[in-house]
């Protein structure tokens, strides 16, 4: 059954089902003219509505890389994760040949002298000339000096442990091995193991795989829990030292614990580093290392709260403000006064981080730093109308005891800069490994840390591994003596 319409013209349809379309005749002819033109007009509508919604997805593409354009050249701590290009990325750079000078010598690779070899081999003489396949002629031999690695295999030890019995008091005495105590792996292994999951942060997977199938992963849990036991005997030292030191760092970031939220602690000097693993962020963390009796020295800080009733002086870290004082100008980048301002008190931040850099003088030092803090206070003292910049000129007035000890002692650094360099390997641990499993192995890696990271400040000669295998080969020799003894901590110290 066909529909029709009455259309504009008498005796025509506008369509049908049997062939015609709609706003059409059967002939072919426009049906409405008027709704014609409005369709038409309509489309064109439609057309220039994409094309406007493309060109402005455009020029906010523009904008938006301008903005990380300006963030870039005006944040100087913006991580390198976060910058499009390298600074040095000019087309200026990119045209340049790479390689030295022409007429450059160069330094061509040192050989081995034969007394500091460890290994000598000889090789076999070729019997027959490759080229000619005629039988060679002795003629001589020449050295050639190469670097070799040692397979990092753990390998099967048996040790004849003689024993003897004392004829006085007739009890049984033996040798006992290289091993601590109820210990499956020798001290070498154990020394490798922890250095590799602690110190630079491997998987115990990955260790594991690297030292062999013989290893389990719970035969090394259980022989890391051993060794934190050992370590534990050092703490109290560790947190004497830390407390006498002149200059003391502390720091703090995220670490997960058996699921659960928590945080990594890290309190360190130029000696001395103590970590600790723990599920709060509360004042009572620092103040369990740092104590209740008043201390020498001053305590580098960002501006967290938990630190502000330490019983010693602080110094706020410059790093930290500068970051806040160059935030301002993103925030606001047409206010003419919030970009005077933070051109000024970033250029004096700046030079304050740098002073000790320059090893002056102790009398030309303190003289540079009281200039740099005439300036610093001159800027944060202007009257301002922005209340940006007034909020962080109340900051530099209301905490000026906490933000220029640095001035009269160059020991004294005005930015927490070694706190966080040393926190970050247990960042990036943080995101391979995801945290502990459980809180002893919280406390078991806050233990062995301590440890290996103060004897790399203390022993940097060595590695952690040698000084570790040395250190349980001593503790295995003579059982009196503990990681605290073989760490060389001084009674009274100050770093």
């Amino acid at each position: 059954m066909n529909r029709q319409k009455k259309g504009l013209y008498e005796g025509e349809t506008s369509y049908s089902v049997a062939g015609g379309r709609k706003g059409f005749l059967r002939n072919g002819e426009i049906s409405c003219k008027s709704c014609f033109e409005l369709s038409l007009e309509i489309d064109r509508l439609r057309v220039e509505n994409r094309q406007l919604k493309d060109s402005l997805k455009h020029r906010n593409l523009q904008l938006s890389e301008v903005k990380v354009q300006r963030k870039e050249i005006a944040n100087a701590h913006t991580p390198s994760s976060q910058r499009r290009y390298k600074k040095n990325s000019t087309q200026e750079n990119q045209t340049k040949v790479g390689g030295a000078l022409p007429g450059h010598l160069g330094h061509g690779r040192e050989t081995i002298a034969p007394d500091q070899a460890e290994e000598k081999i000889l090789l076999p003489l070729l019997k027959r000339c490759p080229r000619c396949e005629v039988e060679l002629e002795p003629r001589d031999a020449r050295n050639r000096s190469v670097l070799e690695a040692q397979p990092f295999r753990s390998k099967k030890v048996i040790y004849r442990c003689p024993r003897g019995v004392c004829p006085k008091c007739l009890r049984t005495w033996s040798t006992g091995p290289t091993a601590i105590p109820r210990s499956l792996y020798g001290n070498s292994l154990l020394a490798q193991a922890a250095a590799l999951h602690f110190f630079h942060g491997m998987t115990l997977g990955k260790v594991r795989s690297l030292l062999g199938e013989e290893v389990s992963e719970g035969g090394l849990i259980h022989a890391f829990h051993r060794l934190g036991t050992l370590c534990e005997k050092a703490r109290a030292s560790l947190i004497e030292d830390y407390r006498l030191a002149k200059a003391k760092h502390a720091d703090e970031t995220g670490w997960r614990t058996d699921g659960q939220s928590g945080y990594a602690w890290l309190f360190c000097t130029s000696q001395t580093s103590i970590f600790e693993f723990r599920e709060t962020r509360a004042a009572r963390v620092p103040k369990e290392i740092l104590g209740d009796k008043s201390l020498p020295g001053v305590l580098i800080v960002d501006r967290y709260g938990g630190y502000n009733r330490m019983p010693c002086a602080l110094q706020y870290c410059y790093a930290h403000l500068l970051r806040e004082v160059e935030r301002l100008g993103d925030e606001f980048p047409d206010s003419k006064e919030a970009e005077k301002f933070v051109g000024e008190l970033a250029t004096e931040l700046t030079l304050a981080m740098k002073l000790r850099t320059r090893e002056l003088e102790l009398e030309e030092y303190r003289k540079k730093a009281s200039e740099i803090q005439q300036r610093i206070h001159q800027i944060v003292s202007r009257k301002a109308v922005h209340l940006g910049v007034r909020r962080i000129q109340c900051l530099f007035q209301d905490k000026r005891e906490r933000l220029y000890p640095w001035v009269k002692d160059p020991e004294i650094p005005p930015e927490n800069n070694r706190a966080e360099r040393e926190l970050r390997p247990t960042v990036i641990a943080r995101k391979i490994s995801l945290g502990s499993q459980s809180r002893r192995g919280a406390l078991t890696r806050s233990r062995i840390m301590s440890v290996l990271w103060t004897a790399k400040k203390r022993f940097p000669d060595r590695s952690v591994e040698q000084w570790l295998t040395h250190a349980l080969q001593q503790i295995t020799l003579n059982p009196h003596l503990s990681f605290a003894d073989l760490l060389q901590i001084p009674s009274t110290s100050t770093h």
